[in-house]
This record gives structure tokens, C-alpha cells and sequence, in this order.
């Protein structure tokens, strides 16, 4: 999936947003009909950016109570704690913080109450950081003002790093791209140290065949590359805008790609280094473990720090590492909206900047406040499960065919030639996949991942109908977008016959080209002469 569609994808967005020097939006005066996709862009990336700093918050709080000698986390004899608490291989259990063995149980006549045991963490993410039992997508219940004040505080930090564009996120990101690295290698050395940890190396790297005929399987994979590569939301399109002109963006698109994966496969062995400890430590099966989602995050990897020595320090450097990976991708989402909106609006907003990041940072987290109530948790399954699925997939596939079908592959190949000074060695390959390989990938997946939908779910919890449809609604906005605003184009903004208009919202804009100058045969080019088009 990654040479498939993450590559070329990576590289179609570098070089366009490159060229063009301008934001998710404006940019499609290379082809106008085709505005909606950077509306898409800003719509995905601003319904994500909502709920994914619920997940900065939760982040947060977790890293404030790693601060202890014992993690709250570690046992079953906090007042929280339930008499399901405990794991399989206990002999005993808590009541009200007193530890009684299975002998002293009998001698009491006492029986555990029947049910599934749950781990101390799972009771603390349950019962104290969420609290959510007893709501519903009906009943959200109250704001949790321990996750308020999480949320305004993770707010804040991201509006401080972009207030002043991409100046200040740039120079933040050095730091924040950089240490995660420190701190993974840091707690790879730890993991392997830990008894069991070899069992959950090798489960890691087991490959299990009969997965790759579940079409399941390759949707996860194609929604991975889009996660984790970033095309298709506008962040890539939007960095890549403030590049020099003939920075080697092919390079890039290849470096990027093989580093995102590099980092991935080192970050697996980390956590299944640590799920094999905590596997012999409990005596549950690693198949149990390989949880994803805020329940490896947030249940299974504090579980297994919480058994290691000097265990407070494990988790400060763990939270701490996921609170700096995640202000990497909170900046490219937000910088996406903002630099959509500014690029929409020039003569307003330009010269405020601040002001506008200030707007939609408040406005976000006003937004995001039914989220940390204490029934908050249905409705950020709700908008994770359906906000950017099938619509990143098929903006991805839309961006394709926009650039390859209609602005053209030949003139996009020159216009990349006019930056890198010569066609890319592998152009062939990279023409075919944007023309028709990367588009009919996206669509065959896309169909099958339709095909076998599950409807949202979280743990036990059956959503209502309605629920369902919201999703499907908000599943289906950024995609509606395309079209509505494509034949907006041909109606309100272009004349003429049904050619002409035709002609006019599938050719390049007047003002369309490059924002900064550039040389090209020792002659140096301004957009003013730039003829080309």
C-alpha cells in the first residue's frame, strides 16, 4: 500500500503545494472545478482535529498523575476499585484496600461476584478518567472537569505553537519530531530487558497468512497510510506551500515515507516487547493484548508499566513522548484549517494571523466540550469511527484524478521539472499510479471496506439508529462538497455555453502558477510571464 498509494500520493501533494505556494484551497485554481476537494481537506481536518485533541487531553491527565510514587493504576486498593478488579492469576482479592487471600476468603465464606475480571487500569480509565457509566449517547451526563481542564490546557499549547504560522510550529516541531525518538529508544531498551519479552517480539513479527485474503485487512492498511503519511488532509499540501521553490520535493516524498514505516516497525517492537511482559506478568493471552485504540494507549501499555520498576518515570517518559508525537499532527491539521480560511479571505485575515488561530483554537475546543462530558466517550467513538474513512480515501482518489485527468500529467510533469530542474527518473511509474493505479486501489478498497461495514460500536454499548446516521452524515459531508461546489462553478462562475463553461471550471485560472519566482534556462520567471499555461 505504501509504493501503491502512500508514495505517489506523498509526492503528487509535495510537488503541487510546492509549485503552487498556496493553501489547500486557493490551490485548486489549477483546476477549478475540483475547489471542493480543498474544502474536504479543511472540513476532515478540522472535525479530526476536534476530537483528536480529546486524545491530547486524556494524554495529559495521564501524564499529571504519572507524577507519584505509585501509579493510581497499579492496583485494586483505591476506593474506585471494584471486586471484579484483579487479573487471572491472582489468589486474592481487595475489599475496601484490605488484601485478602483465597484461603482467608474461604475461611470468610466470601465468593468473588461473577462477571469478567477487569485490570486496575481498565477500572481507572473506566471509573475515573472517563466516568461513564451509567451515560449514553442520550444522556452525556455533566462536563468532567478534570478533562476540561486537560482539553483548555492541550488548546492552548497548540495555540501557542502556531500563533505565529508556521515560524513558531516550525521551530517547535525540531523538538517535537525529534525527542519521541529519544524516548522510544529509551523504553525499547527497558522493554527488552523485561521477562516475556521475547514472546511478544516474536508474536509481533509472526505473520499470519491467512489475514491478507480479508479485504478487511487492506482497508486498515490504506486507512493506516492515510493516517499515518498525512495525504489527503491538507497538512501535506499546506507544508509543503512554504518549501523554496527548487527544494527537491522527490526526495522528500521518498524519505518520508520509508521514515514514517522505519519508525513504525521500531515503535512495534516497543509495545510488543512490553505487551509480552505484561502477558507472563498477568497470564493473559498476547492474542487478548493486541488491542488498539485508546485501549492500548490508555488500558494495556499503562497496565504494563505500572508492573515495572520505578514505574512512575516509564510513564512520565511514555505520556510525554505520545503528547509530543501528537502536537506534530494536531499542527499540520490545524495549520490546514487556518491557512484554508486566510487564503480564502487574503485582504481580511492575512495580516492577522494570531487572531484567526486564536478564533478557530477557541472555537474547536467549545466544540469539542460534549466530548469531556462523562458520556463524551460515545460520541468520540461516534466521530472517530466515521469522520475521515471513506472521505480521506476518496479525496485521495479525487486529487489523483483532478491533477492526472484534467489539469494534465504532462503539464504537471513540467511543472515539477520546473522546480527540480529535470523530470524525475521514476516519472513513468509515478504517471501511472496517479493516472489509474493509486485511483483504482483507493476506489477497490473503498467498495470492499463498504461492503463489509460494521456499525459503530464501543465495548458493550449498542448505538441508537439515529447515532448511525449522524455518522453517515458526517461521513458524507466532505464528500458532498465536490460535487456541490463543482456545479456551483459551472452555474454561478462560468459563461457561456455548456462547453464553454465546461472549458472554463476545468482550465487553470489566469492567476494560477507559482508564488514565488524561479529560474528556468538561466531566465529568471515571475508569475506575471509565466506563459506556460
Amino acid at each position: 500500500m505504501m509504493f501503491l498509494a502512500g508514495m505517489p500520493l506523498m509526492f503528487l501533494e509535495l510537488s503541487f503545494g510546492q509549485y503552487a505556494g498556496q493553501g489547500p484551497i486557493t490551490i485548486w485554481k489549477a483546476c477549478p472545478a475540483f475547489y471542493g476537494i480543498g474544502w474536504s481537506m479543511v472540513v476532515i481536518s478540522g472535525l479530526v482535529a476536534i476530537y483528536y485533541n480529546v486524545i491530547m487531553a486524556w494524554t495529559a491527565l495521564y501524564f499529571v498523575k504519572s507524577f507519584a510514587f505509585e501509579l493510581p493504576w497499579k492496583s485494586c486498593k483505591n476506593s474506585w476499585n471494584s471486586l471484579l478488579c484483579g487479573y487471572k492469576n491472582d489468589d486474592g482479592l481487595y475489599i475496601n484496600g484490605t488484601w485478602y487471600n483465597q484461603s482467608s476468603l474461604d475461611e470468610m465464606g466470601f465468593n468473588r461476584p461473577e462477571g469478567n475480571l477487569l485490570t486496575p487500569a481498565e477500572e481507572y480509565w473506566n471509573k475515573v478518567v472517563l466516568q461513564h457509566e451509567g451515560y449514553s449517547m442520550e444522556d452525556i451526563g455533566p462536563l468532567n472537569w478534570q478533562l476540561v481542564l486537560a482539553l483548555l490546557f492541550a488548546w492552548i499549547v497548540v495555540f501557542g505553537c502556531i500563533c505565529k504560522g508556521i515560524k513558531s510550529s516550525g521551530k517547535v516541531v525540531y523538538f517535537t519530531a525529534t525527542f519521541p525518538y529519544v524516548i522510544l529508544t529509551v523504553l525499547l531498551i527497558r522493554g527488552v530487558t523485561l521477562e516475556g519479552a521475547g514472546d511478544g517480539i516474536i508474536y509481533y513479527l509472526s505473520p499470519r497468512w491467512e489475514n491478507i485474503k480479508k479485504a478487511s485487512v487492506w482497508n486498515d492498511a490504506a486507512v493506516q497510510i492515510f493516517y499515518s503519511m498525512g495525504p489527503a488532509w491538507g497538512g501535506v499540501l499546506t507544508m509543503a506551500s512554504y518549501n523554496k521553490f527548487h527544494n527537491n520535493c522527490l526526495r522528500d516524498a521518498i524519505l518520508v515515507p520509508i521514515i514514517n514505516c522505519s519508525t513504525s516497525f521500531f515503535a512495534g517492537f516497543v509495545v510488543f516487547s512490553t505487551l509480552g511482559f505484561i502477558s507472563r506478568k498477568t497470564g493473559t493471552d498476547l492474542e487478548d493484548l493486541s488491542v488498539s485504540g485508546p485501549g492500548l494507549v490508555f488500558i494495556t501499555y499503562p497496565e504494563a508499566i505500572a508492573q515495572m520498576p520505578v514505574a512512575p518515570l516509564w510513564s512520565v517518559l511514555f505520556f510525554a513522548m505520545l503528547f509530543l508525537v501528537g502536537l506534530d499532527t494536531q499542527f499540520g491539521m490545524v495549520e490546514t484549517v487556518i491557512s484554508g480560511i486566510i487564503d480564502r479571505f487574503p485582504r481580511l485575515l492575512r495580516n492577522h494571523k494570531t487572531k484567526v488561530a486564536f478564533s478557530i483554537c477557541s472555537l474547536f475546543f467549545v466544540i469539542g466540550l460534549p466530548i469531556v462530558t462523562k458520556g463524551g466517550i460515545y460520541w468520540f467513538e461516534l466521530i472517530n469511527w466515521y469522520s475521515c474513512w471513506i472521505s480521506l480515501m476518496m479525496v485521495g482518489m479525487m486529487e489523483c484524478i483532478a491533477i492526472s485527468w484534467f489539469y494534465g500529467i504532462q503539464r504537471f510533469l513540467q511543472d515539477i521539472r520546473a522546480m527540480l530542474g529535470r523530470y524525475p527518473i521514476v516519472w513513468p511509474w509515478y504517471a501511472a499510479c496517479w493516472l489509474l493505479i493509486t485511483p483504482g486501489i483507493i476506489l477497490f478498497i473503498s467498495i470492499f471496506g463498504l461492503v463489509q461495514y460494521v456499525p459503530v460500536y464501543y465495548g458493550d454499548y449498542v448505538y441508537p439508529v439515529w447515532a448511525e446516521v449522524v455518522g453517515w452524515i458526517m461521513a458524507a459531508a466532505p464528500l458532498v462538497m465536490m460535487p456541490l461546489i463543482a456545479v456551483g462553478m459551472f452555474i454561478f462562475k462560468a459563461e457561456g455555453s455548456i462547453l464553454q463553461r465546461l472549458r472554463f471550471i476545468i482550465t487553470p485560472s489566469p492567476d494560477w502558477g507559482p508564488q514565488q519566482s524561479y529560474e528556468e534556462n538561466g531566465v529568471k520567471v515571475d508569475i506575471s510571464q509565466d506563459t506556460r499555461l
